[in-house]
């Protein structure tokens, strides 16, 4: 019978996941994972949609508002606005020593105290940390008319986008790692060159990057005619990665890589101190 410590380290050597970056902007990731099935590809999506936290308005306590919008819309929009997120100071108001009362930790206050005519836009939100502010400074908010005045205090919590999709910090999608085969045979290629966007070739020829290139192949998977054809590798994954400011790309991935292993981590200490009728009972029910 193999022993734990051998057992443990042939699963590594079976289940050996690889990452290299394909592209990297500064809002924009695209990144290639090897060595993992689809459920796990989903899995990691999820969890960067899911269970990355971001700083969002949360309260709104208006003073005044002298506006044209109802303290609920207004509430709305202010909640939003993308925060620039700082994961190092900020706690989660459920893991906060607060206990969730509201302290220094776990949230932040901003302020607006102005009168129109004039576009209140998400810039003039003041907050108290100076290391917090929107991400996008310019967008409108309201109008107000001569004489209108809006005077509110926001509060700003961590919170994850599976709580609300305000707390969401990027759009992600994936798909199976395309195996491109091109045949640039003249004749072949005359007869079908009109069924490719124009974008797809490069000196008179299919050219692999250029399709390769914002997933432009995929316009082109149903041409073969011998001259083009698209397959997918079962355990390789591309995938694209769009923050939308709170943080950036790599904080997204690694806090989304730290949440699953946190979650693994418990779930492997539940089953080791669980009874052996509890975990027949689940066995039962995931087998059916």
């Amino acid at each position: 019978m193999m022993d734990v410590g051998k057992r443990e380290e042939r699963e590594e050597e079976e289940f050996k996941m690889e990452i290299k970056v394909i592209d990297k902007k500064t809002n924009e990731l695209k990144f290639e994972i090897s060595g993992i099935n689809e459920a796990e590809a989903n899995t990691l999506r999820r969890s960067i949609i899911s269970e990355t936290p971001t700083l969002a308005i949360d309260e709104v306590e208006f003073l005044s508002n002298d506006s044209g919008l109802y303290d609920e819309i207004l509430a709305n929009r202010f909640g939003l606005i993308p925060l620039v997120t700082d994961l190092k100071t900020y706690n989660l108001p459920e893991s906060c020593t607060c206990k969730q009362k509201g302290c220094a930790k776990c949230q932040v206050q901003a302020t607006i105290e102005t009168k129109g005519p004039k576009i209140v836009y998400s810039g003039d939100l003041e907050f108290k940390d100076k290391n917090i502010k929107s991400v996008y400074e310019k967008m409108p908010v309201v109008t107000l008319l001569e004489n209108q005045e809006l005077k509110l205090i926001a509060t700003a919590k961590l919170g994850k986008g599976k709580g609300h999709i305000k707390n969401a910090p990027a759009a992600v999608f994936y798909t199976n790692k395309p195996i491109l085969t091109i045949n640039n045979d003249p004749k072949k290629l005359e007869k079908i060159k009109n069924k490719f966007p124009k974008r797809a070739f490069k000196d008179g020829k299919l050219d692999e990057t250029s399709l390769l290139k914002n997933n432009l192949y995929e316009s082109c998977e149903d041409i073969d005619d011998g001259v083009f054809k698209v397959d997918y590798e079962k355990d390789k994954f591309i995938f694209n990665l769009e923050s939308f400011g709170q943080l950036s790309t790599m904080e997204i991935l690694e806090a989304a890589i730290n949440s699953l292993d946190k979650k693994l981590d418990e779930f492997s200490k539940a089953l080791k101190s669980a009874k052996p009728t509890t975990i027949k009972t689940l066995a039962k029910k995931i087998t059916g």
